[in-house]
């Protein structure tokens, strides 16, 4: 199937739904190969949940049912011949499976069945990020510079993501017009191959981070913090820094749109981010502190073989 033509409002949508899909996928698994079957269907069904919700973003608004995503999800799909019909079909048999575990049945689900709809569970969501254009990084950084046009530069480290000292460490400072040109994913193969013939060790794994640190020739900042959980109070919190989420592996990565002008007044922000009582526990004091003794703040872009999990959009604050 084609990408489907969303405006930008319904691809924050759908990413969000995707990023929610991964959350669930990952469960199921876990799940699964503890051989907690029950538990794995429900998991199994909402990641089909969130999945068919990504696909029907131009027909579905606000929180719908579970009834009324089944039903969308054939009158939009069941006739168009470039749309897998057996997601349709696993779509419905994990609904009914789920409503027979949850409220009617105690019986254990056979592991077989388990195991196959696992297996169209990730042929769906592949099938749904090929069909989506999903919010990227770049996305992101355009959305950030036209609120803030005084930027002059972004930059990019590439980086070894389990040494963050005493380590090679590549930047790349490029100015905003380069967004249009510009593949960072690109730039970190090449990199690696720099860093290889350079005998230095582990080269493939290293990852790309985008820079609080803006302006080459200023200390200027965006907010950058790791977070791991989030509930209502954290998201109220953040909501009045305004930015975005974006899900990384299991936790969180909260990325600020507003310009903080200065170091000093960078240092204060996070150190206050630290003392927040709604974020106590929650945010990575950690990573704050090596922010703070390498004077700038790096959030992971890119994946390898030690860090697989690429970061997606999640949702704006």
């Amino acid at each position: 199937m084609k990408q489907i033509g969303y405006n930008i409002k319904e691809r924050k949508r759908a990413s969000t739904f995707l990023a929610l899909t991964t959350n669930e996928v990952e469960a199921a698994q876990i799940l699964i190969e503890k051989e907690l079957f029950r538990q794995a269907v429900v998991h199994l069904y909402f990641a089909s949940f969130y999945i068919s919700q990504s696909l029907l973003c131009k027909h579905l608004k606000g929180n719908p049912s579970h009834k009324a995503v089944e039903s969308w999800l054939y009158r939009v799909y069941s006739k168009k011949n470039e749309f897998p019909n057996r997601y349709i079909k696993l779509h419905s048999a994990l609904h009914a499976l789920r409503t027979e575990i949850s409220y009617r049945s105690a019986h254990t689900p056979e592991p077989n069945k388990i195991n196959k709809y696992y297996n169209f569970i990730n042929g769906y969501f592949a099938f749904a990020r090929r069909s989506i254009h999903e919010i990227d990084f770049d996305d992101i950084l355009h959305d950030i510079y036209s609120d803030n046009k005084n930027i002059k530069d972004f930059s990019i480290d590439i980086y070894c993501p389990k040494t963050y000292s005493h380590h090679v460490r590549f930047t790349t400072w490029f100015p905003p017009f380069y967004l249009d040109v510009f593949k960072y994913d690109r730039l970190v193969k090449r990199v690696r191959i720099i860093l290889k013939n350079l005998r230095v060790r582990n080269s493939n794994n290293y990852v790309g981070g985008l820079n609080s640190k803006l302006d080459q020739y200023a200390d200027n900042h965006l907010l950058m913090i790791d977070i791991d959980s989030v509930d209502t109070a954290v998201e109220e919190e953040l909501k009045q820094i305004g930015g975005i989420l974006i899900k990384s592996g299991r936790g969180f990565h909260f990325l600020g749109r507003n310009i903080i002008k200065g170091k000093r007044a960078w240092e204060i922000t996070l150190k206050r981010l630290l003392r927040n009582p709604a974020l106590k526990n929650r945010i990575d004091s950690k990573h704050i502190g090596i922010s703070l003794n390498r004077g700038y703040s790096t959030l992971r872009i890119t994946t390898s073989p030690i860090k697989p999990t690429k970061p997606q959009f999640f949702k704006e604050l």
